[in-house]
C-alpha cells in the first residue's frame, strides 16, 4: 500500500495545500493510501526521501517528493482515470499549479499565518515562530493577520480572478469534471479551512461555489477534515 507522509498539527488537523493535492489525486485515481503524520519538527521522518518538506510518498520501492512529482509519477504508474485530460492537459496543470503556488498561496498566508500559529502542536511552535518570523520580518503574527484581514482580503480575492473567469462558464477548472488543476487550486481552501474560520469568499462568488462542489467529491473527502 502507498504511505502518504502529510504534515500534522494539533489535534490532527491536516493543513498541508501540497498535502491535499497528493490525497486528491490518490482519490482520482482510486487508490488507497496509509497516513503517516509529520509534525513540523519531525523531518527525520521524511529523510529517507533526502527532502526536508512533504508530500513525500513510499510506493512499493518507490519514493517521491514534492507533489507535482507525486502527480507526474501517479499519473505514470496508474494511466487510468487521467489527472491531466486533454493534449494540452499537463501544461494546463503546470500552469495552474504555478499560479496557486505564486500567486494565491502568498495572498493567503498572511490572512490566516496568526490562527495556523494556534493550531500548531506546541512542540512545534518554536520552529514554526522562528521559521516565519524570518519570512515575515516579525514574530507578531497576530499584527500581520489583523492588518491582512483589513487590507489583504480584496488582493486575495483579486488573485483568484482567473479561476473566476472560467468558473463562470463551466463546473470546474478542468471542465464538466475535476482534474489535477482543481486539486492544486482547493488545496490552498483546505489549508484555509483546517486553520480558520475566517470566511474568504462571498457565497455568490462563482469560485464560493466551486470550493463547496470539491469539497463534496471523493464522498465529501475535503468537507469531513477536521477544519478549525
Amino acid at each position: 500500500m502507498i504511505t502518504l507522509y502529510d504534515l500534522v498539527l494539533d489535534g490532527d488537523r491536516r493543513p498541508s495545500p501540497f498535502c491535499w493535492r497528493a490525497k486528491l489525486a490518490l482519490r482520482h485515481k482510486g487508490l488507497d493510501w496509509r497516513d503517516e503524520p509529520v509534525g513540523f519538527t519531525e523531518k527525520h521522518k521524511i529523510a529517507f526521501a533526502d527532502s526536508q518538506l512533504v508530500p513525500v510518498i513510499h510506493d512499493g520501492t518507490k519514493v517521491v517528493k514534492d507533489s507535482w512529482a507525486i502527480a507526474k509519477h501517479l499519473e505514470q504508474a496508474y494511466p487510468d482515470k487521467p489527472l491531466f485530460p486533454g493534449a494540452a492537459g499537463a501544461s494546463y496543470a503546470h500552469f495552474v499549479v504555478g499560479w496557486v503556488d505564486t500567486a494565491v498561496h502568498p495572498a493567503l498566508f498572511p490572512l490566516l499565518v496568526s490562527d495556523l500559529y494556534e493550531r500548531v502542536r506546541p512542540v512545534d511552535k518554536p520552529y514554526f515562530q522562528e521559521s516565519r518570523a524570518k519570512r515575515l520580518g516579525t514574530t507578531d503574527f497576530a499584527a500581520i493577520q489583523g492588518i491582512a484581514r483589513e487590507t489583504g482580503v480584496a488582493t486575495f480575492r483579486s488573485a483568484l480572478e482567473p479561476a473566476r473567469r472560467v468558473l463562470r462558464e463551466q463546473a470546474f477548472l478542468s471542465g464538466e469534471q475535476p482534474a489535477y488543476p482543481d486539486y492544486a487550486l482547493v488545496g490552498a481552501f483546505l489549508w484555509a479551512r483546517s486553520t480558520t474560520p475566517f470566511e474568504l469568499l462571498e457565497p455568490s462568488d462563482p469560485v464560493h461555489g466551486w470550493r463547496e462542489r470539491m469539497l463534496d467529491l471523493f464522498d465529501g473527502l475535503g468537507r469531513k477534515a477536521k477544519a478549525a
